[in-house]
């Protein structure tokens, strides 16, 4: 379903059931804190963890929304080359589903969450993982998974919570985004159901300024490509301007939404 472009009548549906969904991240701490943080204390979701080297975490179990769960995972290494090649995270979560609740990953939403990261991840890459993984649950031949990029990197994301002209600046590389998350002392714990909807009109500012009037998140190769293009040729201008498609995913769950005018 497409999305037109709005900043204005954004309603957050804390009852909003959302059965299984899959999160694969980049870090090892940051995304995990934002990720358990925004299902945990915000939705009240179950929330399960698969880290690096480390065994499955059953960190939070929901009397709320007890049929909705969040399984928050990373790959082995956080090159956007792994998300193409590394075979052990995706058998750790077909085991998961497999043994504790006897599904498979055809018909579970995957939301892939990493940061553009210029100088690790080499452009032809980042296409390849684009090209591949376009849709949260139908991507042909290839496993679920929409690959969802933070320009910077994640902080990008939480500072897009609190400031709400995020949308106007631009950095020249990820220490510039972290270090202003310190200076304003921008913190995961202060994360609301306010400011995720505010991070959400951010980032529909940021692509109104790439004239990106609506989207389709359930199918968001080419929306996803004209963003990627523009941000490469504002990179050659020494600039990444800040971007954080996190909320897609809220949005294509249907947790974060446009309430219609009577």
């Amino acid at each position: 379903m497409e999305c037109q472009i709005t900043t204005k009548n954004l309603k957050i549906n804390k009852n909003k059931s959302i059965g299984k969904v899959i999160i694969v991240v980049e870090g090892e701490s940051e995304e995990f804190k934002i990720m358990k943080h925004i299902f945990t204390k915000i939705l009240n979701y179950n929330y399960i963890s698969i880290k690096r080297n480390k065994v499955i975490q059953n960190e939070f179990r929901s009397k709320v929304n007890p049929n909705s769960t969040v399984i928050v995972a990373n790959t082995n290494s956080s090159n956007i080359k792994s998300i193409l090649e590394d075979k052990d995270y995706k058998d750790k979560l077909y085991d998961l589903l497999k043994i504790d609740y006897e599904h498979s990953l055809k018909n579970i939403p995957i939301y892939i969450i990493w940061d553009r990261d210029y100088e690790s991840n080499e452009e032809k890459n980042v296409q390849q993982a684009l090209q591949t993984f376009k849709s949260s649950l139908d991507n042909d031949f290839d496993m679920n998974g929409i690959l969802l990029l933070n320009y910077p990197c994640i902080e990008s994301y939480k500072i897009s919570n609190f400031d709400k002209q995020l949308y106007k600046k631009s950095f020249k590389c990820s220490q510039d985004a972290k270090e202003l998350c310190k200076k304003e002392k921008y913190y995961i714990n202060n994360i609301s159901e306010n400011s995720i909807i505010n991070a959400v009109g951010n980032m529909h500012r940021s692509l109104k300024n790439m004239r990106i009037l609506k989207y389709d998140p359930s199918d968001f190769f080419e929306t996803n490509n004209i963003i990627f293009k523009y941000q490469s040729d504002k990179y050659k201008e020494n600039m990444i301007p800040a971007l954080s498609l996190l909320s897609i995913m809220l949005v294509d769950l249907g947790i974060i939404y446009e309430e219609e005018k009577k």
